[in-house]
């Protein structure tokens, strides 16, 4: 049986940490694969900086070089918002039958997991990896033992925790950094730097920086 493991996210943009994740997930849970795959119109949340094909460009440039890492336009190909429902139904019409679904989320979206469409069918489906923040790590293996608040939410799903590094980086953080002006280097692959730099991504507009506090 093939064990897929699905990350998904606006990505906005990629960094170091959404890779460390995806890895040891790979590694922990013998993952024959991890699709990133770029969320295209999230359904609660118009905040996002830039067009989904600009973000699929540093997603597909991040996990270059990784035969185990891959760039899905599961969403953007897709009409319409872009439920995670939706998108773990074309992946196993993609692999057949005989496949696992791993869905990878971070610790701090746990409680609000059962506000995604069509949440029970979500549990029902697939195994559920979580990855740790910083601030949340003290509270999960609490939060996931047996009987935990975490496991409740999630049932009848399987969920574990992603043990791996705790990386204090953020897609927001990297975005305010390059809004003031600070480096962001070694926040994210080569790759992905080098066309935040070219295109001037997340830049402020002269504008903005006229009402926009340092």
């Amino acid at each position: 049986m093939k064990e897929i493991g699905i990350f998904g996210g606006t990505f906005n943009p990629i960094h170091w940490g959404h890779l460390l994740i995806a890895e040891f997930a790979r590694e922990h849970f013998q993952l024959d694969k991890v699709l990133f795959v770029t969320c295209a119109r999230p359904p609660h949340r118009k905040d996002v900086d830039l067009d989904a094909e600009e973000r699929f460009e540093m997603v597909k440039a991040a996990v270059a070089g990784n035969d185990n890492f891959e760039a899905s336009r599961v969403e953007l190909d897709r009409p319409g918002p872009s439920y995670m429902v939706d998108t773990m139904e074309s992946v196993r019409k993609m692999y057949g039958p005989d496949v696992k679904l791993n869905l990878i989320v971070g610790g701090d979206n746990i409680a609000q997991l059962k506000l995604w469409h069509k949440a029970s069918e979500i549990f029902k489906s697939c195994r559920i990896l979580v990855a740790p923040r910083v601030e949340s790590y003290s509270h999960l293996n609490e939060d996931l033992a047996d009987g935990g608040p975490g496991r409740k939410i999630v049932a009848p799903a399987e969920i574990e925790l992603i043990r791996c590094p705790l990386v204090q980086i953020s897609s927001s953080q990297i975005r305010s950094r390059i809004h003031h002006g600070k480096t962001i280097r070694y926040m994210v692959p080569p790759a992905v730097y080098d066309i935040l730099h070219a295109h001037g991504y997340y830049k402020l507009t002269d504008s903005q920086a006229e009402t926009t506090p340092v």
